[in-house]
Parts: structure tokens; C-alpha cells; sequence
């Protein structure tokens, strides 16, 4: 049975949206919420219950609340870049309960990273990869860090963001991974789910980022960006 927030989420969602809009939506996301607890029960993980900002202590509301990537969005996301095995870094900024974390590791990354605001997601996420054990990539490490004052490491190549922040805080972001990128000249690949959503509005990407492609979901709209080369 429905609880009266999902019935609130619905009204809003049909006033913002329509009402086909809105029930495609509904209908795509209760297919997720299903294939995220069969594959967390295979994995014996603990990633899809959502959290919200008050249960955070998230009172700016530049820091969004924690809903999980959805299982199948994060693996056609993946698939549509080129992994050079063994030497690709994996970044996972806002990292939540780490379910994009331990998937990236499925794949040959050199090293994987998960950066997350909130101590207690970020607690869930260390449980949930001592759990883990189908983890191709050995080399995972989790940050218990402010995402827009995490130094951004030289060998960072490919950036995964669902929609963590906005603002300030993506703003700064921004400006370290440009920052990273003219210190130590690489080519960088950033995976961006509901990139309409803040992203494209708030940041002048263009100036330094080129889509490659993009594609929608239940979540909205899945961006994949490279930067440019430097002048």
C-alpha cells in the first residue's frame, strides 16, 4: 500500500509533469526499486532503501538525499565507454551507500573511489564493501570527505556523478576536476545521470567539456561528456 509521501511524490510528479509523464516515470521507478532489492539479495548487500535529507542532518539542500543508481542505468552507462583495463581510475562523487562503487569494481578499473558528505552513508557504504565479493577491481577505496574540497587525484579518469549536489558545491567540484585536468593533462570521461537536472542549468560546460552522447532513463536523462584539449 501506498504511503502518503509516495502519494504526495505522485500528486507533485503529475502536477510538474503531467499525468502520462508522471506515470511512466512512477512505473519505471517501481521496476527499479524491484531489480534493486533482487540484486542486492545476489550481492548480500544493503544499497536501495532511499535516505532523506532531514534523516542526513542535510539542511543547505545543496547536498541532495541518497537514492541509489539504478542497477541496469549504471551498467548501459558503462558500456557505452571505452575502459582501457588496468589503467583507468573510477570516481564515484556523492557516493551514498557505494552500489556504483562496487559495480565499477566489477569491471577491470586500476582503482576505484567513492567520495560521500554524510558519515552515515558513507558507514553503510564500508559495510557493504566488506560484504562484497564480486569485485574484479582489488584496489576500492571509500572517502568519508566534502566532495568540493576532496583534492581530485592526477590519475583520475572517469567521473560518475547521480545528481549528488548543485550550487556551491557542484560549482566547486567543477573547478577542481578543471583544475586536476590543467596540473595533470589527461583525457577525462564524466558519466552524468540527470544531467538536466542542475548540471547542465547551473555549469558552463561547454567551455570545457564536449557531449559525446546521451540517452534517457527512468531516472531522466544520462549525459557522457569528454573534456576538451587544452589551448
Amino acid at each position: 500500500m501506498a504511503t502518503l509521501r509516495e502519494l504526495n511524490i505522485l500528486f507533485e510528479r503529475v502536477r510538474r509533469e503531467g499525468a502520462g509523464k508522471a506515470l511512466r516515470l512512477t512505473s519505471g521507478h517501481v521496476g527499479s526499486l524491484a531489480r534493486s532489492l533482487i540484486e542486492d539479495i545476489r550481492r548480500g548487500v544493503s544499497t536501495t532503501r532511499e535516505v532523506r535529507d532531514e534523516e542526513l542532518g542535510f539542511r543547505d539542500r545543496q547536498n541532495h538525499a541518497y537514492v541509489a543508481t539504478d542497477y541496469e542505468i549504471f551498467r548501459k552507462a558503462i558500456r557505452s565507454i571505452d575502459i582501457r583495463a588496468g589503467e583507468d581510475v573510477f570516481v564515484d562523487f556523492g557516493s551514498g551507500k557505494g552500489r556504483p562503487v562496487l559495480l565499477a569494481a566489477e569491471y577491470p578499473f586500476r582503482r576505484v573511489i567513492g567520495v560521500e558528505y554524510s558519515k552515515q552513508l558513507h558507514d553503510a557504504a564500508c559495510q557493504n564493501l566488506r560484504l562484497s565479493k564480486r569485485l574484479v577491481c582489488q584496489d576500492v577505496e571509500l572517502v568519508h570527505a566534502d566532495a568540493g574540497e576532496w583534492a581530485i587525484p592526477p590519475d583520475a579518469t572517469v567521473l560518475f556523478f547521480f545528481n549528488p549536489f548543485e550550487g556551491q558545491v557542484l560549482a566547486k567540484v567543477c573547478d577542481n576536476i578543471r583544475a586536476s585536468i590543467a596540473a595533470a593533462p589527461r583525457r577525462i570521461t564524466i558519466i552524468y545521470v540527470r544531467a538536466d537536472k542542475f548540471f547542465e542549468r547551473e555549469i558552463d560546460w561547454a567551455e570545457w567539456l564536449v557531449k559525446a552522447h546521451d540517452f534517457p532513463c527512468s531516472d531522466g536523462l544520462v549525459a557522457i561528456y569528454h573534456n576538451r584539449p587544452l589551448a
